[in-house]
């Protein structure tokens, strides 16, 4: 239920380019960004313990990011993760201190993380094809994209970094990170890395095009975020050094040209 929404931030106007170009239909995207009003951030709250609680009594295990957004920035926004209701107190502490700044609207989203469904999520960075065409891909098991912003030594999550020339060249794996309390071994790792890659290659062909559309603003670089939960692809994220100029280059719906 999307909730008192008055305008349209910029930043769901990201996701609507995702839209228009055939990544996931509005009632989708709807279905997987709850959007609040700020001024309903208590019922967002409520309505997270119920899904957590609902978790648990289906024997499911989700992760979620709450976020903070406002009007107009595309990205970089405030958020707060969550996995169990204990966390909520530090949620509503979390909302409280950002109360006073100027946010539009609150959102929530769900990944499913438990082990009884295949569950990895990443961002591919495009380099240009002026500079080489590269693509490197960052991937980590059973959690959000938004958490390779901590990566460190010490991570909790498997994670791999791989890169290759272009589509349909294989990925040389760079970099393997696997926790001593993982379930994973490093060949099982390896086997469902070239697994998701497998998944992102059938869908060259949508991502290609929005890639030559970004391409058409000459960035150095881009990237798209990613999840594979139960084998199904969702692209769910982009960003470019300026997602101003690409958004005020067109409007958003109205891309059926591109298609």
């Amino acid at each position: 239920m999307n909730i008192g929404v008055p305008a349209v931030p910029m930043k769901w106007r990201k996701y609507l380019a995702l839209v228009d170009f055939g990544f996931v239909s509005a009632d989708e995207l709807a279905a997987d960004i709850r959007r609040y009003s700020i001024s309903e951030v208590r019922r967002l709250v409520s309505d997270l313990r119920s899904d957590i609680r609902d978790d648990f009594r289906r024997a499911r295990h989700s992760f979620y990011v709450v976020k903070l957004v406002p009007a107009d920035l595309p990205g970089q926004l405030p958020n707060f993760n969550v996995e169990r209701v204990s966390q909520l107190k530090q949620l509503v502490a979390f909302l409280t201190a950002h109360s006073r700044e100027t946010y539009l609207e609150a959102w929530y989203c769900r990944t499913r993380i438990d082990s009884e469904v295949f569950s990895v999520a990443g961002r591919i960075v495009f380099t240009a094809p002026d500079t080489g065409g590269t693509q490197l891909v960052e991937q980590l098991w059973r959690g959000s994209p938004r958490l390779l912003e901590t990566y460190s030594d010490d991570f909790a999550l498997p994670y791999v970094r791989a890169s290759r020339y272009s589509w349909g060249w294989p990925y040389s794996i760079e970099h393997v990170h696997l926790p001593r309390k993982s379930a994973l071994s490093n060949l099982q790792l390896q086997s469902e890395f070239g697994y998701s890659m497998r998944c992102i290659e059938q869908e060259r062909e949508k991502i290609a095009r929005f890639c030559a559309f970004l391409d058409s603003f000459s960035f150095k670089a881009y990237s798209l975020e990613y999840k594979i939960v139960a084998s199904q692809l969702k692209i769910i994220d982009w960003d470019t050094p300026n997602d101003r100029r690409v958004l005020g280059s067109q409007d958003v719906q109205l891309l059926d040209g591109m298609h």
